[in-house]
């Protein structure tokens, strides 16, 4: 299949996999030769296993690191090999190149889990199989052709065998032709549905995105009360200082030289609270990370404009009434009460 989809037009390159990133996991127990596991233990580690056609790594654009990638050679009477991410090169060989090692995967889980050692030929780049918003898990990938046929069936039951056309068009007009070929093969494989990656990833976030959109509704009712008051109060502080700002005017206070003192006065009680703020949100916000990707739960643009509407809302709320209090007649501000 992966030749027939690859020549269709506008179809840069297609793979198979037992699951897609981020819509599930399979862990299984590895084996390092010439490192036993800890004392006690009988694996050194569990990690992420990925069974996937040779051109996996090009449709899905993830980068070769060290070694090599998998090609149409990997087959089931050759050598058994396995390539393995970054995190998972760092966690067990920080301090060596782990290419030409070998390993051994799922010894002991079961009669279908068993097969000979396999060599590492390459390292790739992290990719967030397990979800968005966790990072550094260690995968380990195997030729899909070098896979057990029992493990195979085992898998498929579990999760059914998924594949990946990357195109240099919008995915979805691609997808008829996709399914012909599929249909036209001479094992018809029906296609149950076919979706974006960005759908993928909607489907998977869902439930991030909803509470995510609450908080966002609860952060901007948050800020408009935050304003109102920041409003109420600034005003009625001013106001409060009429007969002030009348002596001062009958003193021979200049109208802009009040305003500037009302407004630097005013101003710098609003940067005293907001620094506050800002500061309690800084370390408050530590408890959104789990729930963002791609945004810094201390993003300073959010900061930033949050902080600019508190400042303009307290500019506003002392120019308007200090602005009004220099325009009555000193002699009527002398009596304000």
């Amino acid at each position: 299949m992966v030749p027939r989809l690859e020549n269709l037009p506008r179809v840069q390159a297609a793979a198979s996999a037992v699951v897609l990133p981020i819509e599930g996991r399979a862990d299984l127990p590895i084996n390092i030769e010439g490192k036993p596991p800890a004392k006690g233990d009988q694996y050194n580690g569990y990690e992420q296993w990925r069974s996937v056609s040779a051109h996996y790594f090009s449709a899905f654009k993830i980068p070769l690191l060290r070694g090599r990638v998998f090609d149409d050679h990997d087959a089931a009477n050759t050598a058994l090999v396995v390539i393995i991410n970054e995190a998972m090169a760092r966690k067990y060989w920080p301090k060596e190149d782990p290419v030409g090692r070998r390993i051994t995967i799922g010894k002991g889980v079961g009669p279908e889990f068993e097969e000979p050692t396999r060599e590492i030929v390459g390292i790739v780049g992290n990719v967030r199989e397990s979800g968005l918003t966790e990072d550094n898990q260690g995968v380990m990938y195997v030729p899909a052709d070098q896979v057990a046929n029992g493990l195979t069936q085992l898998a498929n039951k579990a999760m059914p065998l998924a594949w990946a056309v990357r195109t240099s068009t919008e995915p979805l007009a691609l997808s008829k032709a996709v399914q012909r070929e599929f249909l036209s093969s001479n094992i018809p494989m029906p296609i149950s549905r076919i979706r974006t990656m960005q759908q993928v990833i909607s489907r998977v976030t869902a439930r991030q995105d909803f509470n995510m959109l609450l908080l966002t509704v609860f952060a901007g009712a948050a800020l408009l009360l935050a304003s109102i008051g920041i409003y109420g109060l600034m005003s009625y502080s001013v106001e409060q200082r009429t007969q002030e700002i009348g002596i001062r005017i009958a003193l021979g206070a200049g109208t802009r030289e009040t305003l500037r003192m009302v407004l630097r006065q005013g101003l710098l009680l609003a940067a005293i609270g907001m620094a506050i703020g800002l500061v309690a949100a800084w370390f408050a916000t530590r408890l959104l990370a789990s729930m963002l990707f791609g945004v810094k739960a201390t993003d300073p643009i959010a900061f930033a404009a949050v902080a600019a509407t508190l400042g303009v809302v307290a500019c506003v709320a002392s120019f308007i009434p200090a602005r009004r209090a220099t325009h009555i007649d000193p002699v009527v501000a002398l009596r304000y009460e």
